[in-house]
This record gives C-alpha cells, sequence and structure tokens, in this order.
C-alpha cells in the first residue's frame, strides 16, 4: 500500500494509492518496466506533498531515493559551472527525478522545487537497496531511468543547436510541456509554469524577443500567457513549425536551372577553335 505523509504523520489512503499509480503508469520510467518490478516499487513508495515554491532538495544534498510526480510540477535549477542557479527544465506528472546520486552516492547535482502545490511518489534509498537484493535484475530496470534522460538531453541538445531563434524557442516550449514529439490525448490545455525571463534563458534568447515571440504565438492562438505561467493550446501547430522553411528560406529565389542550348554552343565553339588552331599548327 503506498503511504502519504504530510507533516511527518503517515497515514495509509488507498484512493491517494491508486490514483498515484494511475498517473506514474499511464507514462515515463516506470510504465516501461515490468507488472512485478511495478509492484515492488509501488509497495515501498510514500506519497509526499509539497506547497508551491518548497525545495524537494539542493544542489549539494547528500543522495537519496527517487522521486515520481503524480500531480502540480516542478522545476529543475541547474548551476553546472560558472553562471546559476536558473531553472534548466520542467517536469509534469509521469515524470521521476533522483536517479543519478540514488545509484552513485554521489551527491545531488540539480535542485528540485515544487512550482505549484504538488504530489511526489518518494521510493528511499533503503527501499531501492531492498528491491535490487530481491532481484539482481532490477537494476536494468532502475537504469531505464537514466536512459529516458539521456533521450530527452539529446533532443533538447538537438533543438539548442538550431539557428532560427523562432524555432529554437517554440521547441524549448514543447519540450517543458512534455509534447515535443506527441500531443495528449485528451487535448486539454498544458500549463507549464515558466517566466518569460526562464524562457529566454533556456531558449538562449533576448528576454525581448522571447516576449516578442510569445506575442506572435499567443496572436495565432497557439499560446495563452499570464504572469510566469504559459498555457500550450496547439502543441500541434507549434511542432508544425518546426518543420517549415523560415520566412527567409520561403523568400529566397530557386537555383536557376543551367541552359543546356547556351551550353551546347558553348561546347560546339570551344571544339571549333580548337580545330582552327591545329590547321595551322598552333597549340
Amino acid at each position: 500500500m503506498t503511504k502519504f505523509v504530510v507533516n511527518e504523520h503517515v497515514t495509509p489512503l488507498m484512493s491517494d494509492a491508486d490514483r498515484a499509480e494511475s498517473v506514474v503508469l499511464a507514462k515515463g520510467w516506470l510504465s516501461r518496466t515490468p507488472d512485478r518490478f511495478q509492484h515492488a516499487v509501488f509497495e515501498r513508495c510514500i506519497l509526499r506533498k509539497f506547497r508551491s515554491g518548497s525545495s524537494i532538495y539542493r544542489r549539494g544534498d547528500p543522495p537519496g531515493g527517487l522521486f515520481g510526480l503524480v500531480s502540480g510540477s516542478l522545476a529543475v535549477d541547474i548551476s553546472p559551472l560558472e553562471r546559476g542557479p536558473f531553472m534548466g527544465y520542467f517536469l509534469r506528472p509521469g515524470a521521476w527525478v533522483g536517479g543519478a546520486p540514488a545509484f552513485t552516492g554521489q551527491p545531488r547535482v540539480v535542485g528540485l522545487r515544487a512550482t505549484r502545490s504538488t504530489e511526489l511518489l518518494y521510493l528511499p534509498l533503503h527501499a531501492i537497496n531492498a528491491i535490487v537484493a530481491q532481484d539482481d535484475s532490477a537494476w536494468r530496470y532502475f537504469a531505464l531511468i537514466g536512459f529516458a534522460h539521456l533521450e530527452i538531453a539529446m533532443s533538447v541538445v538537438d533543438d539548442l543547436m538550431r539557428r532560427d531563434h523562432k524555432k529554437r524557442f517554440v521547441a524549448m516550449l514543447l519540450h517543458l510541456a512534455d509534447c515535443r514529439s506527441a500531443s495528449p490525448t485528451d487535448g486539454a490545455p498544458i500549463e507549464i509554469d515558466v517566466g518569460q525571463e526562464e524562457l529566454a534563458i533556456m531558449a538562449n534568447v533576448a528576454r525581448t524577443t522571447a516576449g516578442a515571440i510569445l506575442r506572435q504565438l499567443a496572436r495565432a492562438g497557439h499560446v495563452d500567457t499570464s504572469y510566469k505561467r504559459v498555457r500550450i493550446l496547439s502543441p500541434d501547430a507549434l511542432r508544425a513549425m518546426l518543420i517549415r522553411p523560415t520566412p527567409a528560406a520561403r523568400r529566397r529565389p530557386p537555383l536557376l536551372q543551367p541552359d543546356l542550348h547556351l551550353a551546347d554552343l558553348a561546347a560546339k565553339s570551344k571544339r571549333t577553335t580548337v580545330e582552327v588552331n591545329k590547321r595551322h599548327g598552333r597549340a
């Protein structure tokens, strides 16, 4: 049975447990694993609630367990080198985080905070060790978390190398809304708790550029914006923008096809010149 934790008091609530399980089994890491492994994870998980703005953990904190997002949303704060900390990514329900410190014993390398009222499934470190002690093959399923994160990272890097700043910005919106490749089946708007300045940093554009693009997208009916929040209304339309040619490319004149008639005349002229030179003994 999943446990529900508020202010350090633990109360079994089956309805909350069932709801949490349905969310994390609908998509994400755990949905890719066998039933027996899912059961082993759920029976050791604790369901926790966090208020908006709460820090789940910070960079440099000691290693701990895994967190699975049930409801609400999370900001991932990074400061890998000279800059930061600043928001580097955004997580929606179904996502799992915390794998690297849990499996390596190293300190936390990113920070995690709730951007609204949030529920998380927590799998403690001792529970991970217990699962692996019972089933050696469980490490393979835990390793899928890192594989999923690698897939996301490669896709984000690929989009950040786009030269067109508008396409780069739109691609990051789709990544943050977790609909870069496909739209939600329910068709509901997707809310991301990200401000204009944070979007500008993540998409590597000026803040004024980020604002201008958001206004263009809002006028087209693709997004709706409010204070530190963007609602994605038409992810399909945004994805279509990534494969269309840019306005500059559309204005570029097509390459001229060679005039084969002129080329033939030039070849004949060259052959005639060579023949005349041979008659007169010129090289």
